[in-house]
């Protein structure tokens, strides 16, 4: 089948949305699909060599890189000016007033683009786009949530001919798991997007029984599948196990995830732990404590190679499950899956994931964590086994996408 992707950021730049974009990308290939993908230009953004679209996809890219990304920079610079204690305070005091004027200006500006943000100026150029072919579905992916309205309009106008489109939400909008956006105006351009949609697939049960709520109107439309893994073991450099080693790879902004209960325990129980991921600046290192920034692939896989096991840590709110459990599942470490959220919602994500035979849960507690980790250290497992799980391959996970995004609304 011809697949139209359309996505509304760079997709080479490192990110754990743009992992889950290249994953379906693969996915929609492995599986025998012809893939045309529509997204932005990479010129002005950093981009990660590992981060490659494969060479098998027609690519079309516009440059949408606003005012307001460039004054990001010119803030930077204006922060680079050092003041030491000795310096004079007229010096100190114009340094200031340079960061708070270039703050203000950028607010500015970022108002002038309305709900959509800084994506708006891509739509704009994204529009010129046109095609003769006729695709059997159209994949528009958020994050950004401007990809689903880009599709709408090239879909509307004519611009761009298929028989399906489904707008698949990495994220939600209005209810996402940092707790952003959550205003009326969201709400109300959320619901105008979906309401446009043939079909609307989520990558969380829990998302999906509240954007079901949040927006009944569309529910009839919406379904939910995993997110497929970034990449299989084979794909994974070599590297030699250090037995006891703990990971964990991602963000952990207190107001999504709550980190500090795993830190707590590991220093309790005095095994090793890599943390790589932002705001690294949150817990102190020590000789057994190693605290990374975020970093690229090529910088991070080797740091996982060497983890003998994966942690795995749920949002505190919102439903969202971190894509990593799918990647994680896709390797043969031992996985520490730490629950959280409400009683209901760890009960829906471990019926769920338990049956795998694949993870070690634990609730979000230090006592808990820490009871886990001495049960892993003594290879208590249970029934766990530590093999790779073949059901959230990239081709498993898309076909599944495409069987319920190309039926009829009627036919469910």
């Amino acid at each position: 089948m011809k697949i139209l992707v359309i996505n509304g950021d760079c997709i080479e730049v490192n990110s754990s949305a743009n992992l889950c974009h290249l994953a379906y990308i693969k996915g929609l290939l492995a599986a025998g699909h012809e893939v045309t993908l529509l997204s932005a230009d990479g010129r002005d953004y950093v981009c990660d060599p590992s981060m490659t679209i494969p060479k098998e996809v027609q690519c079309y890219t516009y440059y949408g890189v606003s005012l307001y990304e460039k004054f990001a920079l010119l803030k930077k610079n204006a922060g680079t000016n050092k003041v030491t204690a000795g310096s004079d305070r007229k010096v100190s005091s114009l340094a200031s007033f340079k960061r708070k004027a270039v703050k203000n200006l950028k607010k500015a500006v970022l108002n002038t683009y309305g709900i959509h943000g800084i994506y708006a100026k891509f739509v704009r150029k994204a529009m010129r786009f046109r095609s003769e072919e006729v695709f059997d579905c159209v994949l528009s992916l958020s994050t950004p949530v401007t990809s689903h309205l880009l599709a709408y309009k090239l879909i509307s106008k004519g611009h761009v001919k298929c028989c399906h489109w489904v707008q698949l939400w990495e994220d939600p909008w209005y209810s996402d798991a940092y707790g952003f956006n959550t205003v009326p105006r969201v709400f109300k351009e959320e619901r105008r997007i979906l309401k446009y949609a043939e079909h609307i697939c989520y990558v969380s049960p829990l998302t999906l029984a509240k954007q079901k709520k949040l927006f009944p109107e569309a529910g009839s439309k919406m379904f939910w599948a995993p997110v497929p893994a970034y990449y299989t073991e084979s794909e994974a450099r070599p590297g030699v196990v250090i037995p006891g080693r703990f990971g964990y790879f991602g963000a952990y902004y207190p107001s999504a995830r709550n980190l500090a209960p795993f830190y707590e325990a590991a220093v309790k129980t005095g095994v090793e732990v890599n943390i790589c991921g932002d705001p690294h600046s949150l817990f102190s290192a020590n000789e057994k404590m190693h605290i990374h920034p975020r970093l690229k692939l090529d910088e991070l896989r080797p740091i996982e190679q060497k983890t003998d096991v994966l942690v795995f840590l749920c949002n505190r709110q919102g439903g969202q499950i971190p894509g990593k459990i799918y990647q994680y599942a896709a390797t043969s470490k031992t996985i520490l899956f730490i629950l959280d959220g409400t009683d209901e919602e760890k009960k829906v994500l471990r019926d769920f994931f338990e049956p795998y035979e694949r993870f070690i849960f634990c609730d979000n507690t230090v006592e808990d964590i820490s009871s886990a980790i001495r049960k892993i250290l003594t290879g208590d497992l249970g029934c766990v086994k530590n093999r790779p799980l073949t059901a959230f391959e990239p081709a498993a996970i898309i076909n599944r996408i495409l069987e319920e995004g190309m039926c009829s609304r009627n036919d469910k």
